[in-house]
C-alpha cells in the first residue's frame, strides 16, 4: 500500500519544479539591467546631431509626413510599454530594473533642467521633444515601480495563510 505524506505530495514536487524552472530561466547577462530608455536617450542625442530640424519630414507614407522626433516619440511609447512588461512577472523580483528605470528618468530630468538653465554643452536637451521624452520616461518608471511592487506583494501574500 502506498503512503502519502505532506512533504512528498505531487503538489510540493510540482511547486519546486516550477520554482526551479522560473529561477533557471534568469539570464546572467549584466546587459539585461540596462533600461530601454537609455537607448531612446542615445537615439535622441544621435538624432539631434544628425538632423538640424527635428520637425523636418523623415518618412512620407501616403498623406502622412513623419519627422524623426515623431518616430522617436512613438518608439519611446512602445519602449515604455515593453519596460512595464519587463517588471510584471509575478514572483520575480525586478526591483533593480525598476530602480534603474527611475534613474534614467532622473537623469533625463537633470539634463532637461540643466539645458533649460542655459548650460552650454547641454543645450540640446532644452526643447519640447526632450521634455516629452522625459515625461514618458518618468511616467513609465513610476508605473514600472508600482507594477513590480504589486506583483511582489501579491506573490508574498499568496503563500501567507497564517
Amino acid at each position: 500500500m502506498a503512503r502519502t505524506d505532506d512533504r512528498n505530495s505531487d503538489g510540493a514536487r510540482a511547486s519546486s519544479a516550477t520554482a526551479a524552472h522560473v529561477q533557471g530561466t534568469r539570464r546572467a547577462n549584466p546587459l539585461k539591467y540596462i533600461p530601454g530608455f537609455f537607448y531612446v536617450l542615445v537615439f535622441f542625442i544621435v538624432g539631434k546631431l544628425i538632423f538640424a530640424d527635428p520637425r523636418a519630414t523623415l518618412v512620407q507614407w501616403g498623406e502622412y509626413h513623419l519627422s524623426w522626433v515623431e518616430v522617436l516619440l512613438v518608439a519611446a511609447a512602445m519602449m515604455a510599454m515593453a519596460e512595464q512588461l519587463r517588471v510584471s512577472h509575478p514572483g520575480i523580483d525586478n526591483t533593480i530594473e525598476a530602480i534603474l528605470m527611475g534613474a534614467i528618468a532622473g537623469i533625463q530630468v537633470l539634463l532637461f533642467a540643466l539645458g533649460a538653465a542655459g548650460v552650454r554643452p547641454i543645450a540640446i536637451f532644452n526643447n519640447t521633444e526632450f521634455l516629452m521624452l522625459t515625461v514618458i520616461s518618468m511616467t513609465q518608471a513610476v508605473v514600472a515601480i508600482l507594477i513590480n511592487a504589486r506583483t511582489l506583494r501579491r506573490t508574498i501574500g499568496v503563500g501567507d495563510n497564517g
